[in-house]
């Protein structure tokens, strides 16, 4: 007894949008050596589509259905799969539903050092403004749902994690250290026939930047030469203790003839790194 999988048939491929709302149809032919081959067994070949797989050129389309039909005596079969944009709800298993992704922005401030020409940002007399002047920035936020019948662990461990490498997020493709989980909830328990389960909702902040902190290098000690654990103040052209922070040069020393362009940015990483594609709605 044996199943074959003789691929797809494309001349019974169908589609309709009606109001936005694309649906699509494929079929595939398969062929059996008994028969005894049950329907089951040709529907459940390993190179067919299974339910809840998206359609291969509109990925906002999911299988939603599938019907399996002998389409000749006893040896052929058809097997048809059926796709849907609309949001499809499992009756049994709430797992199952299709995961929803959102995008929204947001505002927020930042310090700025130069502008958009490169130029340093300091007053008429050279100096940096203190404190430093901020402008209006903003956010990329991807909101992912899914239903859950426990409570995933994972939640603890992912709460302000970056993305260790490049992801897609609703066929949005994220770069790697952009994107940070910011918000999780968990919603009320809910009951759906004989299964219960928990929405989840995740918030995730894009920031083309990264999310590394990069603050200029700038104080009012220094490193005392040759001794690296020894600090000592700065003092002005006069031999005056200084007031105000000027800027280091990366190693702990004033840096030598300071300007905006010159000036160096430290680098530290804040926050956990992680592999995202384990988290639903994320590749």
């Amino acid at each position: 007894m044996t199943v074959n999988f003789l691929g797809e048939d494309p001349g019974a491929r169908t589609g309709s949008n009606d109001k936005g709302e694309r649906s699509y149809s494929r079929t595939f032919n398969l062929e059996t050596t008994s028969t005894s081959d049950s329907l089951y067994a040709v529907g459940s070949h390993t190179s067919l589509p299974v339910i809840g797989s998206r359609y291969p050129q509109d990925l906002r389309a999911y299988c939603h259905s599938m019907s399996v039909k002998n389409s000749s005596p006893w040896s052929g079969w058809k097997v048809t799969y059926n796709y849907s944009t609309k949001q499809e709800i499992d009756q049994n298993n709430p797992e199952n539903d299709e995961i929803l992704t959102s995008f929204s922005s947001e505002i927020y401030q930042e310090a700025i050092w130069r502008d958009v020409d490169d130029e340093g940002i300091v007053n008429s007399a050279g100096d940096l403004f203190d404190p430093p002047p901020t402008r209006d920035s903003t956010h990329l936020i991807a909101k992912i749902k899914s239903n859950h019948t426990s409570i995933p662990s994972w939640i603890l461990l992912y709460m302000n994690a970056v993305n260790k490498s490049n992801c897609t997020i609703g066929g949005l493709g994220i770069a790697a250290k952009t994107a940070k989980v910011n918000r999780i909830d968990v919603g009320e328990r809910k009951k759906r026939g004989d299964s219960v389960y928990y929405p989840l909702s995740v918030d995730i902040h894009i920031h083309r930047d990264g999310w590394r902190l990069e603050p200029l290098d700038q104080g009012l000690r220094e490193v005392v030469s040759g001794a690296t654990t020894l600090r000592r103040h700065i003092v002005d052209d006069k031999g005056e203790e200084i007031t105000s922070p000027v800027l280091l040069d990366g190693e702990g020393a004033k840096l030598a003839n300071p300007t905006q362009a010159n000036a160096e940015f430290l680098d530290f990483q804040i926050y956990n790194e992680l592999n995202f594609a384990a988290l639903p709605g994320i590749s």
